[in-house]
């Protein structure tokens, strides 16, 4: 295998970071790349430092130099343990590990919350060990992290094997968004239902077609107040005008208008005016008897 074969198959390059998790996806990339290209072993170092540039390029002049002392060739686990050391030491891991243990669904999805602990649980020092004696850890922590709602049904199964509780549990997901979804569905209807026999006063103001614009009919109301009126007084002057009479300005309805006819306006008689009818004392003193 030739280093120019190698790079046709475009591996990652790494430039160094500050950030544990991109380190260790570079390494873990770089590694896939190697095997799948069946690179020997004792090519391995040369093929994957050549990949380093700009810092990481810098750092391992200098650790080359301090593992070139022992007068051998540089082995990939020798490799792997300077770039750990460098770029993931073990206050980060410690760090991710913490973070593991406190590690809850919350509102992420199922395969949301798996791909989560899947990245910090490879990070922990029971990844380190063999796959059977971290299974049963794994399971156990992962199925704590759950929400309630999932864990009440999965838990009971005492799953102990991590992708046949992953599955498990991506279908009580899908059990328990159902059952929510029917909830809220039969809430709406309800809701719906309620507001067609008792609607609010303004939709049964709409139904009847009734205006909701108060103020502008408050003003419309009080127009036609002032219209009647105003009519009412116009009636009113129309009938005086019809009821005065033409020749005195007077008011005697039905009966013929005595104004320069000589006549007593009291008793009608001839030779006196009303201010000295004599029958005029006997009128008041008629009302005055019918007062008492």
């Amino acid at each position: 295998m030739t280093l120019a074969t190698f790079l046709k198959v475009n591996p990652p390059k790494f430039k160094g970071t500050t950030d544990p998790t991109e380190a260790d996806t570079w390494f873990q990339a770089i590694e896939r790349a190697l095997q799948a290209q069946l690179v020997p072993e004792e090519q391995r170092v040369e093929f994957a430092t050549y990949l380093l540039t700009g810092e990481a390029s810098h750092w391992w002049q200098g650790a080359r130099r301090f593992l070139q002392q022992g007068n051998g060739p540089i082995t990939w686990g020798a490799f792997q343990v300077e770039f750990y050391k460098k770029y993931f030491p073990n206050s980060a891991r410690t760090v991710k590990e913490l973070e593991l243990l406190q590690l809850k669904q919350g509102t992420m999805s199922v395969s949301e919350y798996t791909d989560k602990f899947e990245e910090l649980f490879r990070f922990s020092r029971m990844c380190q060990g063999t796959p059977g004696d971290s299974e049963e850890w794994k399971c156990i922590k992962y199925e704590g992290g759950l929400r309630s709602e999932i864990l009440s049904s999965v838990g009971p199964m005492e799953i102990r094997v991590f992708s046949e509780l992953v599955n498990k549990s991506r279908i009580a997901e899908g059990c328990v968004r159902k059952v929510v979804e029917a909830k809220n569905d039969r809430r709406e209807s309800h809701r719906r239902e309620h507001n067609q026999k008792y609607p609010t006063r303004g939709q049964e103001c709409k139904r009847r077609g009734y205006s909701q614009r108060f103020p502008q009919r408050r003003n419309d109301l009080a127009t036609n107040r002032n219209s009647q009126g105003k009519g009412r007084e116009k009636q009113i002057v129309a009938a005086s005008d019809v009821l005065s009479c033409q020749r005195c300005g007077g008011h005697h309805p039905n009966r013929p208008c005595r104004y320069g006819s000589g006549l007593c306006y009291n008793c009608e008689k001839l030779g006196h005016l009303v201010r000295d009818c004599p029958h005029r004392e006997d009128r008041e003193t008629a009302r005055s008897d019918f007062r008492t």
